[in-house]
């Protein structure tokens, strides 16, 4: 886990926007047309992967945030879900629901 520290909010801001837009760049096509209802598998970054579920996609307030989407994940570090905004560049794969299910039954190990 990576730790940066900041001197002022402008300087965590500014990090903040630099950091979305590198996002942003790396964002595949079929990434974008992700939506509502849609399954997917990520990376956790700690050796096990988080199962989601697109909840729905919020008409953006601003063009800054169209690639983030509201989902439900789980992991085996979060059995039993938790609610957030994924933005898509970080999704590996869709998935379908039925694999999401055998997941959810195998307690959502790999």
């Amino acid at each position: 886990m990576e730790f940066e520290a900041f001197d002022s909010l402008e300087d965590l801001f500014k990090r903040m926007d630099e950091a979305r837009r590198a996002a942003d760049e790396r964002v595949q096509p079929w990434q974008a047309a992700i939506k509502p209802g849609d399954y997917f598998r990520r990376d956790s970054g700690y050796g096990f992967p988080i199962y989601g579920h697109v909840q729905q996609e919020e008409a953006p307030r601003e063009p800054e945030l169209r690639h983030y989407r509201f989902c439900h994940c789980f992991s085996v570090a979060c059995t039993e879900g938790e609610y957030g905004d994924v933005h898509v560049s970080t999704i590996d794969t869709l998935i379908r629901q039925e694999l999401f299910e055998e997941a959810r039954q195998r307690g959502w190990l790999p």
